[in-house]
C-alpha cells in the first residue's frame, strides 16, 4: 500500500483519496463470505445498550477482520498521514449502514449531512466496499476541506441549500440538499476511500435492489477517540490474553 506525497497532499486539502484496494480480490471475498455468514446471528443479537451495531458485527466477524486493520503497510501509511507513531484503531464497522440509518422513520434510505469530527480532531479511515456504491446505492457524498470549517458555519450552509428545495413548511432537523461543491463517490470494491470522517459527509438515495454493505475502520494518533474498546472487550473476552502491542493498537490500553 503506497502512498505517495501527493495523496497526502490532496488528504490534508480535501479530505480524501482513493487507492486500489489493498485487501484485493481474495481479501475481500473473505470478508464477503464472513459478513453473510454472520449477518443472521448479528440481527437477532441484543447489543448492550450504546454499543455501535456496527462495530459489533465488524468485531464478530473476529481474526479475519483484525488481521487486515493490523497490516504493516496499512498502519505505516495511517502514520504517515497522521504524522504519529502512535496510532490506534478508535472506530470499526461493517454491514448496511444505510439500512440502519433509515429505521428512524425517515421517507428515503439516505444518509443527512453530517460529520464525524471537526477541524480539531484527526483522523484517518478506510472504507472498502463489499458491493458497488453507485448512483442508485447511496453513494458517498463529501464536501471536500469541509473538516477544516467550523462546524457551526457548514451546518448553516447546508440548512439553507435545504431549504431552498422549497420542500418544507418548518426548519428541517436533517440536511439532504446537493451542495455544488459536494464529490460523488462512486465507490467499487476495486478500490478504497481513504478519507477523514471530520470532512462533511451525506449520501444519494438508495433506489437500487439488494445490499449496500461496506467495511471501513479509523486509526487516531494519541489521545485520539476510543469509540469501539467497550463492544471489543465484551465481543473478544479473550482480548486481555493479547500482546501489549496488539492491546495499545486497539486502544485497549494508553
Amino acid at each position: 500500500m503506497e502512498i505517495t506525497e501527493a495523496q497526502i497532499k490532496h488528504f490534508e486539502r480535501n479530505g480524501f483519496f482513493l487507492l486500489p484496494n489493498p485487501l484485493g480480490a481474495d481479501g475481500v471475498r473473505q470478508v464477503d463470505f464472513r459478513q453473510q455468514e454472520i449477518e443472521a446471528e448479528w440481527e437477532r443479537t441484543e447489543f448492550p445498550q450504546g454499543f455501535n451495531r456496527g462495530a459489533c458485527q465488524f468485531l464478530m466477524a473476529g481474526e479475519l477482520l483484525l488481521h487486515m486493520v493490523e497490516r504493516p503497510e496499512i498502519l505505516d501509511a495511517a502514520r504517515r498521514i497522521l504524522g504519529d507513531d502512535d496510532i490506534h484503531v478508535g472506530a470499526c464497522g461493517l454491514g448496511d449502514a444505510s439500512k440502519t440509518v433509515s429505521a428512524d422513520g425517515r421517507p428515503q434510505r439516505q444518509v443527512h449531512w453530517h460529520a464525524d469530527g471537526g477541524p480539531d480532531v484527526q483522523q484517518v479511515s478506510l472504507r472498502t466496499a463489499l458491493d458497488r456504491h453507485d448512483s442508485s446505492n447511496a453513494p458517498l457524498r463529501v464536501l471536500p476541506g469541509s473538516q477544516h470549517r467550523e462546524r457551526e458555519e457548514v451546518a448553516a450552509e447546508l440548512l439553507q441549500l435545504e431549504l431552498a428545495t422549497g420542500t418544507h413548511d418548518e426548519l428541517p432537523e436533517l440536511c439532504f440538499a446537493r451542495h455544488p461543491h459536494e464529490v460523488e463517490v462512486i465507490l467499487d470494491p476495486r478500490w478504497t476511500l481513504v478519507w477523514t470522517p471530520s470532512c462533511w459527509h451525506a449520501t444519494g438515495v438508495k433506489t437500487a435492489a439488494g445490499p449496500r454493505r461496506a467495511m471501513a475502520w479509523n486509526y487516531y494518533p494519541s489521545g485520539g477517540r476510543t469509540r469501539d474498546v467497550e463492544a471489543l472487550k465484551y465481543l473478544i473476552p479473550s482480548w486481555s490474553d493479547w500482546p501489549q502491542k496488539r492491546q495499545r493498537l486497539w486502544g485497549l490500553v494508553g
